[in-house]
C-alpha cells in the first residue's frame, strides 16, 4: 500500500522527533573543554502558495531536514569554530525544487592582546525565490573576510575590514542570471562616549564586477551609535551618505549618466516595554546589484513583538515593508525608459515551545504582497511551517 505524500511527510515527521529525542546525543567534549563538538538538527514541514515570486508562481507542500556538526577550539591565542551543515528539501509535486544544500564555514578569532579579530570562510548553496528577477534559482555563495580591532587609548580605538564574496547561480529556471564578484573594504574609528553608549565614524568603499562586463563602484561615509541608541532603546544604528557609479545608459547624455547619490542606513533595535515582552526593530537602506544585473536603490524595514508566557512557551508577531528602486539602463522596464518599482508589505505570526534543554518545537506563518510596475512581478504568497530544532 502507497500511501499519499501528505501521509508520508507526516510519518516522516514523527520519526524525526523520535529519532531527534533518542539518538541526537552527539555533544564531545575533549582536552579538558577546550574541544566542543556539536551537532545540531531540524525538521520541517509545511507549504507555501508561491515558489517563484511571480504572478503565475505555483505552490506546494513540503518537508525538509537540516543536520550540522560544529567544532570549537578555545585554547591558546587563537580560537577556532568550524561547521558543516546540510539542508534537503523535498516538494511534493514540484520535484524540480527538490534541494540539498551544504553549508561550510571556519572561523579563526583573536579574542585577547592588544590587537584583535577574526578570519572567516564559507560557501553556500541556497535554493530560494528571486523576488528581482521572479523565478526560483539556486546559487553557490563563497564569502571571505577579515575584521581588525586596535585600541588607541581607552576610549579610542581603529576598526578595519576586508570582505571578499562570490555569487553563482547554477540553476535559473530557464533564465540566464548574473554572477557577481563583491569586494569591501572598511576603516572606522571607534569613541566610548560613556558607559552605556559607543559612537563611530567609518569609511566603506564597495566594488562589483558582473558576468555581463559591467562593474560598480560605491563610497560610502558612515556615522553610528551602539549599545543604548535613545531612550531605552538598545542595539545599533549606522547612517551616513553614499555615491554609486554604475553601468551607463549608452541613449543618455548627462554628467550623472550611471551616477547615484543617497543616504544608507543599517540598524537593529530592542526595547522591553516589560520582562516578558521584547519588541526588536531593523531597519535598512542600500544600494545593490540584483541577479538581473539591476541597480536597486532598496529600503526595508521590519518590527517584532514576542511575548513569554513562561519559560517554556513563547509567541510572536511582526510586519514590515519596502521599496525596491531598479535603476540604470538594467532597471528599465521592458521595451521602455521607465524605471522599474517594486512595494511590499508582510507579516507573520509564530508560537514556540521548548519541550526540554535539547528540543524545540515552532509553529510559524508568512504572509507577503509585492506590488509592481512589472505586470508579472506583482504576487502574493502564504508559507506556515511546523520545525523541530534540537541542538546537543
Amino acid at each position: 500500500m502507497r500511501f499519499p505524500p501528505p501521509v508520508r511527510a507526516l510519518c516522516a515527521f514523527w520519526i524525526a522527533t523520535v529519532l531527534t529525542v533518542r539518538t541526537a546525543r552527539a555533544l564531545v567534549t575533549l582536552n579538558d573543554g577546550t574541544d566542543k563538538i556539536y551537532v545540531s538538527g531540524t525538521w520541517t514541514m509545511g507549504h507555501t502558495t508561491n515558489l517563484s515570486a511571480s504572478a503565475d508562481g505555483t505552490g506546494d507542500y513540503s518537508y525538509g531536514a537540516t543536520a550540522e556538526i560544529e567544532y570549537q577550539r578555545r585554547a591558546g591565542l587563537l580560537g577556532l569554530t568550524a561547521s558543516a551543515t546540510f539542508s534537503l528539501m523535498d516538494y511534493f509535486k514540484n520535484k524540480t525544487y527538490d534541494t540539498l544544500n551544504p553549508t561550510f564555514s571556519v572561523e579563526l578569532d583573536k579574542q585577547t592582546g592588544r590587537t584583535t579579530g577574526a578570519l572567516t570562510l564559507s560557501a553556500t548553496r541556497s535554493s530560494q525565490a528571486d523576488a528581482a528577477a521572479n523565478v526560483h534559482d539556486v546559487s553557490w555563495n563563497y564569502l571571505a573576510g577579515l575584521n581588525l580591532h586596535y585600541p588607541v587609548i581607552d576610549r579610542y580605538s581603529f576598526t578595519g575590514a576586508l570582505d571578499y564574496g562570490q555569487l553563482d547561480y547554477t540553476e535559473t529556471s530557464g533564465q540566464p542570471l548574473i554572477n557577481l564578484s563583491t569586494y569591501t573594504a572598511n576603516l572606522g574609528m571607534f569613541y566610548v562616549l560613556s558607559d552605556t553608549r559607543d559612537i563611530s565614524i567609518s569609511y566603506r568603499y564597495r566594488a562589483e564586477d558582473s558576468t555581463d562586463h559591467t562593474s560598480t563602484t560605491d563610497n560610502a561615509l558612515l556615522f553610528g551609535v551602539y549599545s543604548r541608541i535613545i531612550w531605552e532603546i538598545h542595539g545599533s544604528l549606522v547612517v551616513g551618505v553614499q555615491r554609486r557609479n554604475g553601468p551607463v545608459d549608452p541613449g543618455v547624455q548627462s554628467a550623472e549618466n550611471g551616477n547615484y547619490n543617497d543616504v544608507t542606513a543599517t540598524a537593529t533595535a530592542t526595547y522591553n516595554p516589560s520582562k516578558k515582552n521584547v519588541v526588536t526593530g531593523t531597519l535598512s537602506r542600500d544600494f545593490s546589484t540584483t541577479s538581473t544585473n539591476a541597480t536597486t536603490d532598496s529600503t526595508n524595514g521590519t518590527l517584532d513583538l514576542t511575548h513569554a508566557f513562561d519559560a517554556k512557551k513563547s509567541a510572536n508577531v511582526g510586519i514590515g515593508g519596502g521599496e525596491n528602486q531598479f535603476l540604470g539602463p538594467f532597471g528599465f522596464l521592458p521595451g521602455t525608459t521607465e524605471e522599474r518599482r517594486d512595494y511590499y508589505f508582510t507579516w507573520n505570526v509564530g508560537a514556540n515551545y521548548i519541550w526540554n534543554q535539547h528540543l524545540k518545537v515552532a509553529l510559524a506563518y508568512t504572509y507577503l504582497h509585492n506590488w509592481s510596475n512589472l505586470g508579472f512581478a506583482t504576487f502574493q504568497s502564504g508559507t506556515w511551517t511546523i520545525t523541530l530544532a534540537s541542538r546537543w
